[in-house]
This record gives structure tokens, sequence and C-alpha cells, in this order.
């Protein structure tokens, strides 16, 4: 575990893979959604490898591979809330951020869509510690691009420098570069990996809090 010794106002978060647990929900919520909009039946495989292609209603189109509209987004949306009662925060998230709210603005920026993150943030019981949350529906650009880090660090009122990011992909030490944020890797995390290139890597939430409070103080 390691510290930082720049002065942190806000912490944002990436969702999947480093607060909730939710990565075989949203491949499976996809896969009934372009079934259902009269796609070919994808692997979980498939669908993850779309991921980087942005946002859920242009995802979905990819892989139906065929103009869809609202319509298959609102599919997933369904199957989403249906499986939600599956996603369970990762262990010790919820204590983390309980100690890190009274000391930082909070926020959320995620790949997925905002719609589903408040839908899941909500069902798990963390979405009261977030002052924001950013989807990739609102961001210009996806993931690695750091579009939607930069609007979560202005609705928080902080310079992108001021904050840092936390997630467990490469994608998310690369949004945190391009904006000058703080990279934290969190290495519980589905998509970790020993070699990531972060400033501050943490193996459990308890360690965040550490590293953030103690380089606060």
């Amino acid at each position: 575990m390691t510290t930082t010794t720049r002065r942190i106002e806000a912490v944002v978060f990436d969702m999947d893979g480093t607060l909730l647990d939710s990565l075989a929900v949203h491949l499976e919520s996809y896969r009934l959604a372009i079934v259902g909009s009269g796609g070919r039946n994808r692997s979980h495989e498939d669908i993850l490898a779309s991921f980087i292609i942005g946002p859920a209603a242009i995802m979905l189109e990819a892989l139906i591979e065929r103009p869809v509209g609202a319509e298959a987004v609102t599919r997933y949306l369904v199957h989403l809330r249906e499986l939600s009662a599956q996603v369970r925060p990762y262990p010790g998230v919820a204590t983390a951020l309980r100690e890190l709210s009274p000391r930082f603005r909070l926020g959320v920026f995620t790949a997925a869509d905002t719609s589903a993150a408040e839908m899941l943030l909500s069902a798990t019981g963390l979405r009261s510690f977030f002052d924001v949350v950013i989807g990739a529906d609102r961001a210009g650009r996806t993931k690695p691009a750091p579009d939607g880090l930069l609007l979560a660090c202005d609705a928080l009122g902080v310079h992108p420098a001021d904050a840092a990011y936390v997630g467990d992909g490469p994608s998310d030490v690369a949004v945190a570069r391009a904006c000058g944020a703080l990279a934290v890797a969190a290495g519980w995390g589905h998509q970790f990996t020993a070699d990531r290139d972060a400033d501050i890597v943490v193996a459990t939430p308890q360690d965040l809090v550490r590293s953030l409070v103690d380089g606060a103080a």
C-alpha cells in the first residue's frame, strides 16, 4: 500500500469491478436484450469485448446488427433491474465510503450508462454516498478518454489535479493520466493485474481509506 502527498479534495470511482461485483449481471442483461431484440445469441465474451464501443445504445446496435433506437436499451434496463438483486458491493466498499464521505467529495464515472449506474448503486445501498454519477452516455468519448471524469470533477467543483480516480482496469489509469488526476488502482477488482502502472495501488477498500486519509493528514 502506498500513500500520496498530493492535496486531494474529491474521489471519483469506477463502478463495475471497483464498487460493485456486477459484471456477470451486466453481461447477462445485455445478452437477453440482444436476443429479445432479434439479434443472435451472443456469448458473454463477445459482449465484454464490445464494451469499448461506447454507451449501451451504440454497443447494442453493433451487436444486434441493425438500428434499434431506445428499444434494446429499454430491454437491457428491464433485465438489469430484474437481476439487480444479485449485485453486491465488494467487501469493505460500503465501510470505506462511509469513512471517506465526511472528508472528500465523492463521485462515480463509469462506462455503464448513467441510468444503469443509478439503478445498481441504489439497489446496493451506495447511491447516497455520491454527489454525482456520470455514465458513458453523458461523456463525449468513452474510456480511456477523460471526458466523463472531467464532467464529474466539474460537477464536484474541483480541478482534476485535486481529484483521485479509483478503478480496477488499465483504462481507468489512462483516464486519470489524461487529465492529471491521481490514478489509484483497486487491487480487488476483476480487471486488476499486479503490473498496473498507477500512482497508488491499494489491495483493499480499507487500504484506500488509509492511503488517502494519511496523505491528507
